[in-house]
């Protein structure tokens, strides 16, 4: 059983252990004007997750100046500390892939005429969420049996304001059998200490299944784990069992989900 000490000292060793390319934080910041940096919430829906085990989510400022190259870096960082932890995640996606994984706008109608499963809307929102936003997104889908990536069918994002500055994602997918447990923790990749090494964050996840549609959530700064659980029973959705991440997986199939606004 892994308890946070033991998981935080893990990973602060295997990254301390890891040789990637340095990272250009001159350059980055450079380009960066201060006025455009985002609010600490803004990690929960600027992120690139990989629903797999226990998720990767990689937290990036959606600028036109972090390139790509910046991206894969800091994800194949973490990808080498979650294995190190005894986790499962796919290779790197094709950049080409992620660039492809773009949101687009919708109503809860034009959304259920582009997804394959039956939309079952949220319910049992805290009192203070508002001004509720949809947007569908292919996801990436990799396969332990070919090892390839291809595009997936897509998914939906249930986005939500809160008081406070607040916010907070709900994704809805197809019910996937041959992707295995879900995992129970996915870890988020804040920015960056001075000295380049990455400030990993661990997230409980929740997944629930209404039918042929499961959905998910992440407590964070947004949303905590009992408000999650109200909107699960609220919406009478089944709880899915998840595994730790030392459990062995029984998937077939991993995916990756691009949470970005449109």
């Amino acid at each position: 059983m892994f308890t946070d000490e033991r998981i935080s000292t893990a990973l602060e060793a295997m990254i301390r252990g890891i040789n990637p390319p340095p990272v250009p934080l001159s350059e980055i910041q450079r380009k960066i004007p201060r006025a455009q940096a985002a609010p600490r919430n803004a990690s929960l829906y600027a992120r690139v997750a990989l629903g797999t085990a226990a998720a990767i989510a990689i937290t990036v400022i959606a600028l036109p100046s972090i390139s790509p190259a910046f991206v894969q870096t800091i994800g194949d960082r973490y990808r080498a500390a979650l294995q190190a932890l005894g986790g499962i995640a796919p290779p790197p996606a094709p950049k080409t892939l992620v660039s492809a994984l773009s949101p687009q706008a919708a109503t809860l109608a034009t959304a259920q005429s582009r997804v394959h499963f039956t939309i079952v809307p949220p319910a049992g929102l805290p009192k203070d969420a508002a001004s509720a936003k949809i947007w569908t997104t292919p996801t990436g889908v990799y396969s332990k049996a070919s090892h390839t990536w291809r595009m997936g069918s897509p998914a939906v994002t249930f986005f939500y304001q809160r008081a406070k500055g607040r916010s907070f994602p709900l994704i809805a997918d197809r019910f996937d059998p041959q992707a295995g447990m879900p995992g129970k923790y996915m870890f988020e990749a804040r920015d960056p200490r001075p000295d380049g090494r990455p400030v990993l964050v661990k997230h409980e996840r929740f997944v629930w299944r209404n039918g042929n549609q499961v959905m998910e959530a992440i407590e964070g700064d947004g949303i905590n784990a009992s408000e999650i659980e109200t909107i699960r029973a609220a919406m009478h959705g089944i709880a899915l069992p998840r595994r730790e991440l030392h459990a062995p997986d029984s998937g077939t199939n991993s995916k990756l989900y691009r949470i970005g606004k449109p």
